[in-house]
């Protein structure tokens, strides 16, 4: 058999953005189990996002504590995508259901003193929350019994933390936080940028 043709060129749909990034992460003061992330497209275009992860550093782990694969979702442009850990107490508490039902111990499930940085296809992070090897407790980027909100004019992903970008309410956090406790649902504003 003799191949005379030109190969087919592999079709490649990986790809990485700086349009993807955290908006918000919540721990509320009043309900574990309402914890969530949510992601933002800042793109006019919806983007998939074959090949992405979610990935949490517990504590101050160098290393990846858990993984969330987002391949099989696609974000809307200038949309949001919300990742639970409890899909049904979030709907009880919020009223919607989230777009990705995942488990406990997963990135969806922090406690407010862990490090998350979403990781596009090639392994390279894209948006950056906290410091890889420092635990969160006491610090500018504390969560603990509240939340960090990413500020709306922030629409650009950034590989490292940078507190000047996010609104963040804690129990013990750092000055440049704001020590006040967060309910759900009322101090929270998941599927709303």
């Amino acid at each position: 058999m003799v191949f005379t043709n030109e190969r087919c060129t592999d079709v490649i749909d990986e790809f990485t953005s700086k349009n993807i990034l955290f908006s918000e992460i919540a721990d509320p003061n009043n309900n574990a189990a309402a914890r969530f992330v949510e992601l933002y497209n800042s793109s006019e275009t919806e983007l998939s996002l074959k090949g992405w992860s979610l990935v949490r550093y517990t504590n101050a782990n160098l290393t990846i504590s858990s993984s969330i694969d987002l391949s099989n979702y696609n974000i809307g442009g200038k949309s949001l995508l919300v990742v639970s850990p409890n899909a049904a107490e979030f709907e009880q508490v919020y009223g919607f259901a989230p777009d990705i039902a995942v488990g406990t111990n997963t990135p969806a499930d922090s406690n407010g003193d862990d490090n998350l940085a979403l990781i596009d296809p090639f392994g390279t992070i894209v948006d950056m929350y906290g410091i890889i090897g420092e635990d969160g407790s006491g610090t500018n980027h504390e969560f603990e019994d509240g939340r960090a909100l990413r500020k709306p004019e922030i629409l650009i992903a950034n590989d490292t933390f940078t507190p000047a970008e996010w609104i963040i309410y804690n129990d013990t956090g750092e000055a440049g936080t704001t020590n006040s406790p967060q309910n759900a649902p009322d101090d929270f504003t998941p599927g709303v940028r």
